[in-house]
């Protein structure tokens, strides 16, 4: 299942100077389907429940309780904040796939193309949107904080989100500078499992420290989806073994502590009134879910169509939260409330496309050439002056 680099030749500049070798090629991993089609469920679900599944946050939005509008929605979509966890586990999966066989460089070099040009054009979308159709109800952003928010790093530098959505972006963000770490000594099924146990132990000690940096970089509920991402993705490469079911058995049962923990906290703190226990079966079940592709159990899951279906999926997560709202505040009065919420999410999902295609990709494409492109220095008159004469025929 590994992939062998294929080595390229080097070329030659128009002067005949050798140029520096093209990197090895890589082949890119499968498809996985069933993965795209957790991820298309992930973001509706995160869709729905800013919608029609939080009363404390969009009762601004839609001016009355969406509890009252969608009864019968709510009690299932309130939990649909939980598409987070599920795109966290999927993460450390693909991931670990997307980064095997890269070097460093590569895998920073395409986790930027990923996730910054569709993020930077979601950035200007909100600022337009806080700038023109406020909401009267929440404290505009600085030029100084909109600024920051397209460097990522918003938290560390306590600048407000303009999207709530992007906190998401730095937990994945921290995700990647540690698995760099393990990755700048190459990925192999022993370095990768000790760093996983290694990390989840981290994140449960650190709890017991005021160490706030740590904090950071090792948050037990996060840390523990990640690594079951991870402990699934070396399942599926390597096959299951005793010891890739004690981590991912390990990073479970770390992961109900916290989420337990969590959901009665918000359920104290923000009048969410979510059953912990029924959060952590949800969980478990995407658990079950990714496990199913880790353990080849999802290869009739092969529907061409959820290619570009979840290729709409990180633009939709961007965009959805500040623009969908300000279309629900202007429509809901005219259109009423399931219209409203059908218009929206349906010009939302098109706009998607508008942006993968006239946007991501374009710019993708843009940054790639540009990134790849190998400048070869060119020699001084006596350098090649030099090899000339080393080159030369002797009599």
């Amino acid at each position: 299942m590994s992939h062998t680099p294929v080595a390229t030749p080097p070329t030659t500049d128009r002067s005949g100077t050798a140029a520096v070798p093209a990197p090895p090629t890589r082949k890119a991993p499968p498809r996985l389907y069933a993965l795209d089609a957790l991820r298309v469920v992930a973001a509706l679900a995160v869709l729905l429940f800013h919608f029609t599944g939080v009363d404390a946050a969009t009762k601004a939005n839609w001016g009355v309780n969406p509890k009252e509008l969608f009864p019968e929605l709510f009690p299932i979509t309130s939990y649909g904040s939980y598409g987070v966890q599920l795109f966290f586990i999927i993460s450390g999966f693909v991931i670990c796939l997307s980064a095997w066989d890269r070097t460093p460089g590569q895998f920073v070099r395409a986790r930027f193309l990923r996730l910054f040009p569709a993020y930077w054009f979601s950035v200007v979308v909100a600022l337009v949107i806080w700038r023109g159709l406020p909401d009267g109800q929440r404290a505009v952003p600085s030029i100084s904080d909109s600024l920051t928010n397209l460097t990522m790093v918003q938290v560390p530098l306590s600048a407000q989100h303009l999207v709530g959505a992007y906190w998401t972006l730095w937990v994945e963000l921290t995700f990647y500078l540690i698995f760099l770490v393990v990755l700048w000594k190459g990925l192999d099924y022993v370095r990768v499992s000790v760093f996983c146990w290694l990390w989840l132990l981290a994140s449960v000690l650190v709890q017991q420290d005021d160490i706030p940096l740590l904090g950071i970089f090792a948050q037990p509920l996060n840390t523990a989806l990640f690594v079951a991402g991870i402990a699934m993705y070396l399942m599926y490469r390597f096959g299951p073994d005793l010891k890739l079911w004690g981590l991912l058995g390990a990073s479970w049962l770390v992961m109900q502590s916290d989420l337990i923990e969590h959901a009665d906290n918000v359920r104290e703190k923000q009048g969410l009134d979510r059953d912990p226990y029924v959060a952590l079966a949800l969980v478990t079940v995407f658990y079950l879910l990714v496990l199913a592709v880790a353990l080849r159990k999802a290869g009739w899951f092969n529907w061409k169509w959820l290619t570009t279906a979840g290729a709409l999926v990180y633009p939709l997560y961007l965009l959805h939260e500040e623009l969908g709202w300000a279309m629900i505040r202007e429509l809901y009065g005219r259109l009423g409330a399931w219209p409203t919420l059908l218009v929206t999410t349906g010009v939302l999902l098109v706009l998607s496309w508008v942006v993968h295609v006239l946007v991501e990709k374009p710019s993708v494409r843009w940054l790639r050439n540009r990134l790849a492109k190998e400048r070869v220095p060119e020699l001084s008159i006596e350098e090649r002056a030099e090899a000339a004469r080393k080159s030369a025929p002797t009599a």
